[in-house]
Order: C-alpha cells, then structure tokens, then sequence
C-alpha cells in the first residue's frame, strides 16, 4: 500500500514538473519583465527641463526574442555593387575560301595529279688523264697517263689521284670507275696510238 501510494506521489510531482516546465517555455508564454528603475529628479533620467521621465515612455526590451545566426560564410557584400567578370572573348571561326563552282570566273578546272620526279641521273666527272701507251706483260698490262706535265704509270685496280679507278686496261682503251659512286658508272678513254705521239 505504500509503494502505490509513493508511486502515485512520484507520478503526480513528474505531472507537475511537466507544466511547470511547458508553462516557462511555451512560445508566446509571458514573460516577467523587471521594473524599470524610478528616476529621480537628479539623476540620469532626468528630462533638461527637470521634469522626471514617465515610465510608459520607456520601450520595452524584448528579451525573448534570440539574435538568430548566419549559417555558412558570407559571399556576397550586399553594401558593394556587383560587378559581373569580364567573359573571355572567343576566337572567331575561320572563313573558309569559297571554291568557284564550275562555270564560275573563278573556276580553273580539276587539279592535275603531282608528278612523279624522275631520279637526277648520275654524271661521272670528266677524266684529266691522256692514255700515252700500254706495255708489260699481258696478264697485267701497264699504262702510261699524261697529265699536263705529270707521267703516271698505273695497273688495273690502282686508284689515281684518290677519284678515279683504273677498272680494265685493253691494247686501244682503258675503263675508269669513280670513287663514292656505284661501280656500274664507267667511262672509257682511247689510247693514242703510237705515230700519235710524233
């Protein structure tokens, strides 16, 4: 019996506690506002003429009322004028040069084909040797340039003045061949004959 009775007593204080606390914060509930402090003739409150101030010419504070909070940071000065970023100009599309259409003025007819460049033939460098005669033994024959004042005496396979190679000795020509240049290049010289040489 004295645990329902306790129980019901504990009950009926949590029931009291719950209004007392819905009647503090209730919205738009009352709340007591201090009395404002009587002026005196002396003091601050004192109008110039000397006249006390009349308490009903006092505003209110509202002390209910919270000063609310600005959520994120401020990005835009609303004090400033706004001036808009200049746009980056875009480069204007190329003109494409019209192509006269056949029959125009302008028209010169279908482009012909690039030709093919034909290879620049090779030409040999002339000879400076004069053929004087041809002695010694058949098998390897030897032969006698002239070359202004110079005489050179050569066999096949020698090289004369570091460019030209003696490639094949016969009884009435030589073949020349050129150093640097392909091997089938040859060019052929007479030998003088002997009354020549009188």
């Amino acid at each position: 019996m004295s645990a329902l009775s306790s129980r019901k007593g504990l009950l009926a204080l949590l029931g009291l506690l719950v209004v007392v606390l819905a009647f503090r914060y209730w919205p738009g509930a009352p709340v007591a506002e201090p009395a404002p402090p009587r002026p005196s003739a002396s003091g601050a409150g004192a109008r110039k003429g000397g006249a006390p101030l009349d308490p009903s010419e006092i505003p209110p504070l509202a002390f209910h009322q919270e000063r609310g909070e600005i959520g994120g940071d401020v990005v835009r000065n609303v004090f400033a004028f706004h001036v808009p970023p200049t746009p980056t100009p875009r480069p204007a599309p190329p003109v494409p040069t019209p192509v006269p259409a056949p029959g125009a003025a302008g028209f010169i007819g279908p482009r012909l084909p690039t030709p093919t460049p034909s290879p620049t033939p090779i030409v040999a460098p002339a000879i400076p040797f004069k053929a004087l005669g041809v002695f010694g033994p058949r098998d390897r024959p030897i032969v006698t340039f002239e070359d202004g004042p110079r005489l050179i005496n050569a066999r096949e396979g020698d090289v004369l003045d570091g460019r030209f190679i003696l490639r094949r000795v016969g009884r009435e020509s030589v073949d020349f061949a050129f150093v640097g240049l392909p091997p089938e290049i040859t060019k052929r010289i007479p030998v003088l004959p002997p009354d020549a040489l009188r």
